[in-house]
């Protein structure tokens, strides 16, 4: 989550100008150029290696691991932050050996973490659960949404893309199992003169995608993006009729809160932490049933009254789930945790 942790130290550095943020990186990871760094004037730079980081992060109060890996030095309070748990307790959607080097990887840094962060309470009760930690040692803080860049398109953008899908239901993610994208098609199958946009990477769900759309004679009704520019997606979410987020499970799900800063009406997976994302502002479904996700759909596609609730809602939600909201939160961690 590259994009999520820029964001979120963009908004820890630019609403806490008094301390000194030192962006840290892996030896291997400096090694292939891919180092984190940002303008803000109290950010720097380093590279970790054990056994040296008692001296490359001298002075520091606190240390704070975004990705799964913790160094043992230096000793000082350290916070994990852990995304999901889907490598561990979903073997059905992810191959042995992932398991095995995702699961082994986690639990040694959470050996070494005094205090774990999640994205949802979901995740949190998960992490307790699985791996019997404390509690009052996870801390959950829901991501938030850049209203600068997720906004409302303009009505020439909305009506150019209306233009050339008609009337659509947009879904994004990549194309893999958990996503549950051939339900989605199923579901919508019924549903004529409705188009579903897919925008999203192929990975190993592609095929069982490919077969249900053959299987419901959608291949014309499905469009398949595997990538679009930035501005052309915000004008995909502005101009759909409802966004479906057929989801079995997200350790957060911020596409939800993309698309209600869009202005488009969602549906969404009632799995894992989605509810906690949506809050009360979506149509909320049994995504393993295809004629649930149809229900919903059609309740948003029948009812302008509900549509157009469901998109004030939206906007709602995602003003009250900034990052500015969500880095202040991890500020106070490290108050609490660090005394810094």
């Amino acid at each position: 989550m590259p994009g999520t942790i820029r964001n979120l130290v963009s908004a820890l550095s630019r609403n806490d100008p008094q301390t000194r943020y030192l962006l840290c990186s892996r030896f291997s990871r400096w090694r292939k150029g891919k180092i984190l760094r940002m303008p803000a004037p109290n950010t720097e730079t380093r590279v970790l290696q054990d056994p040296f980081n008692g001296w490359l992060l001298r002075g520091a109060k606190l240390l704070h691991s975004m990705g799964i890996f913790l160094p043992r030095t230096p000793a000082i309070p350290k916070l994990l932050t852990v995304h999901d748990l889907n490598a561990v307790r979903n073997t059905q959607w992810v191959t042995a050996s992932w398991h095995e080097r995702r699961g082994s990887r986690i639990a040694q840094a959470l050996s070494r973490a005094d205090h774990v962060v999640t994205y949802s309470e979901f995740t949190a009760g998960e992490i307790c659960e699985e791996y019997g930690v404390a509690r009052e040692r996870v801390h959950p803080i829901l991501l938030g949404v850049d209203l600068e860049q997720f906004r409302p398109a303009s009505a020439a953008e909305i009506e150019r893309v209306r233009e050339q899908h008609r009337d659509y239901v947009l879904s994004i993610g990549l194309l893999t199992p958990r996503k549950n994208f051939p339900r989605l098609v199923e579901a919508m199958a019924p549903l004529h003169g409705l188009k579903l946009v897919l925008v999203g990477r192929g990975s190993d769900g592609e095929e069982e995608l490919r077969e249900a759309i053959e299987r419901t004679s959608m291949r014309e009704r499905v469009t398949w993006l595997p990538q679009v520019p930035f501005d052309e997606l915000r004008a995909l979410l502005s101009g759909a009729r409802a966004y479906a987020v057929p989801s079995l499970y997200e350790g957060f799900g911020l596409t939800v809160l993309e698309a209600m800063a869009c202005g488009v009406p969602v549906v969404c997976s009632d799995a894992a932490s989605l509810p906690e994302a949506a809050g009360k502002a979506a149509v909320m479904v049994d995504a393993t049933q295809p004629e649930a996700l149809r229900a919903g759909l059609q309740q948003v596609l029948d009812d302008a009254a509900l549509a157009a609730s469901l998109r004030s809602r939206g906007l709602e939600r995602a003003r009250a789930m900034s990052w500015d909201r969500a880095a202040a939160e991890l500020r106070q961690l490290y108050r609490d945790v660090g005394g810094i």
